[in-house]
Formats: structure tokens, sequence, C-alpha cells
């Protein structure tokens, strides 16, 4: 009787799956183990150890209960199931959605999983990769990501001239990367470090480093550092302040999304008798978080804390000064009625003669407005 393809398939991926577990397992596992992993039972896991030997020619042995696969015999080829593979058309559709610019290495990446997935999907990464080329080009920023990354990888410290939001020219500081984290809402990479200058782990954005050199000197990342457990209290990548609990009371037009989404993990979501939905979470209060309540305009009412809500109020009342007409014709805190937005680089460069009106130019406020947004070590360093 011939064997059904499709379970047969089923069987070659589960296969293929144990060498992978063995592979990243080199003390072994047990047999129950392996069999939970692959969610069968240990007769089937035990047939699959045989397989294995078998059809992949894989050295097997059995120490303390444990089967192990000796060093350098095989090395298993990959091929995903069609969950797996939605798993890596996701991953790319959010990396691609993360990054602003072209990026030579995000293709290569997955050009490759594209051949080794199913042809239809196959078909939409090759799309979603055509969309990427049409993104403008940033080789310096790519660059500064490629020696952060080695460095990081290789426990190697860094030299780097960053850019803050609020200062007049770049500052010479020497890092040691913990962790690199792309933020999708700001389009943006961000690199946890501890910072030799402040003597404290503090956060810099990727596009805002102007220059980067590798150093010779070594460290290590304290054993206690955990970058999810650091980012936990923080909305966004910005980590900043003492988390507090923050109530957010939806109105009933919006509610249902209140009660649709999870924005973090601490959120309890509550739906009142008049319709309405209350948002309770645990976070610091970040500017992340004060342009979330913003984008929502008078659809989300801040509850608490007082602080919070009389940050959003003032937040608010600079947006309506920027955007009322006075009587001279001319909008408040704008140097000229079309703003051309300059980059870091351009600045700490020094073509920007006064930075305070360039800073207003680029972003619609003043400096001493943006600190309404700002945090002590808010993504800046």
């Amino acid at each position: 009787m011939p064997q059904n393809p499709e379970k047969e398939y089923d069987r070659k991926a589960r296969l293929l799956f144990v060498l992978h577990l063995l592979n990243c397992n080199s003390r072994g596992l047990a047999l129950e183990a392996i069999a939970g992993h692959c969610n069968v039972s240990t007769r089937t896991t035990r047939r699959d150890l045989h397989a294995l030997e078998a059809e992949f020619d894989a050295k097997l042995s059995k120490e303390d209960g444990r089967w192990v696969l000796m060093p350098g015999t095989v090395l298993p080829p990959v091929l995903f199931t069609l969950p797996e593979a939605m798993a890596i058309f996701m991953a790319a559709r959010l990396l691609l959605a993360q990054s602003s610019v072209y990026n030579h290495d995000i293709e290569t990446t997955f050009t490759k999983l594209g051949a080794v997935v199913s042809p239809a999907l196959r078909g939409e990464i090759g799309k979603t990769l055509d969309w990427m080329r049409r993104h403008r080009p940033d080789g310096a920023m790519v660059k500064m990501l490629n020696i952060v990354s080695q460095c990081w990888a290789g426990r190697r410290q860094v030299r780097i001239k960053y850019w803050t939001l609020n200062a007049l020219t770049a500052e010479e500081r020497v890092i040691e990367p913990y962790f690199v984290q792309p933020s999708a809402l700001e389009h943006a990479v961000y690199v946890i470090a501890f910072c030799h200058l402040r003597r404290e782990i503090r956060i810099f954005r990727l596009d805002r480093i102007i220059e980067a050199e590798a150093l010779e000197n070594t460290y290590e990342i304290p054993p206690g550092f955990d970058a999810d457990e650091y980012l936990n209290a923080y909305w966004s990548i910005t980590a900043a302040g003492e988390p507090k609990t923050v109530k957010l009371r939806f109105r009933r037009e919006v509610a249902r999304i209140a009660t649709e989404t999870v924005w973090h993990h601490s959120q309890v979501t509550e739906l009142q008798t008049d319709g309405s939905a209350v948002v309770t979470m645990k976070l610091a209060l970040t500017r992340d978080l004060i342009s979330f309540i913003l984008g929502w305009s008078g659809m989300v009412e801040v509850l608490q804390p007082a602080t919070l809500r009389q940050k959003v109020a003032d937040a608010a009342r600079h947006v309506l000064q920027m955007y009322e007409e006075p009587r001279g014709g001319t909008a408040p805190g704008w140097a000229s009625p079309e703003p051309q937005e300059l980059t870091p680089r351009q600045i700490a460069e020094g073509r920007a003669p006064d930075a305070a009106r360039e800073t207003r130019r680029a972003t619609g406020f003043t400096p001493s407005q943006l600190t309404l947004f700002e945090q002590p070590a808010a993504g800046g360093g």
C-alpha cells in the first residue's frame, strides 16, 4: 500500500527536528524529553532514533540514560513545517517594518530562508524583499550596526561619538554592549550598554551614533543582566524612571480595541457599565507612553497617576499652541512655514550654526518644550 506523502513529510520533518535537538544539546537528551519536544510517544521516538542512524548515518550513543549525537557526524539540513515557515514570514515582515532603510544583510538572510520554505511563502517573501529594496540606502547606519553587533558578540568595548537629542555636538563615549533591541514602533534600533562616561547602563539609539570604533578591551556582561527583565517596566525601549500604576479610560467608541489588544504584559482591562474600558498597567512614565496616549486624541483619558495626567495635558497644550494661528499670521515656534529636517549627522558635523533653531525647525518644538517628553536616560544615552 502506498505511503501517505503528508505523513511521510511529517515524519521527515520530525527526524530533522530531533537532529536539531540533539545538536543543540551536547550532553544529550532522555528519550522522554525528546518525545515531549516532538509531541509523540516514546515508542515513536525510539523508532525515530533508529531511523536517524539508518537514513542519516547519524552516530548515536546512550550515556547515563541520555541519547547523545556524536559531534561532527552529521549536520542536519534546514526544513520547516508550514507553521514554522509562517513564523519566519511574520518575522520577516516585522523586521522589514522596523527598518526604514535598505540593509543588504536582511535581504541575504531572508533570501536564504526563502529557499527552504514552501513555494507559496517563498513567493510572498520575495515580494516583501522587493519592497525592501525600494527603501533608501544608509550605509553609515548599517556600518554602525555591524560594528556594534560584532563587538557585542565578541564582548569587546566600542568607542562611539553619540549625538543626544538636545545636545549641540556629538560626545565621545566608551560603551560595553549588553543587548541590541529593534523597535518597530519607532523604526529604530537601540543598544543597551554600560556607559563608561555615565558609569551606568544606558540606552543608545543607533542612528544617533555618528562614529563607532571597535576596541581591543574586553568585558563580561553581568550574570544577572536580562534584557527582557530590564525592559519589563517600560512601554517601549525607553528605559527611565520607576514603574507606577497607570490607569487609562478608553471611551465607549474604542473600548473594544482595548479589550482585544494586549499592549503590555501587566495589562488588566475592565469593561465599565457606561461601555468604556479601563486599562491598568504597571509602567514607568516615559515619553513613549505619553506619545501613545496623545495618539488616541480625546478617546483615551489618563485616570492616574496625576503626574502622567499633567504631562499629557502639558504636551497637548504645546501641540495646540503650535497649530493656533496668531494675529501675525505664523504659528509660534516655527522658524519658517516649511520646516526642513536635519539629520543628527548634519548637526553634529556643524552644518547647523544655530542648533536650537534647527531643533525647532526639525521637530516643531523648542529644546525646552522637548524636555516635556525627555527622561534622564530616555533612549538617548
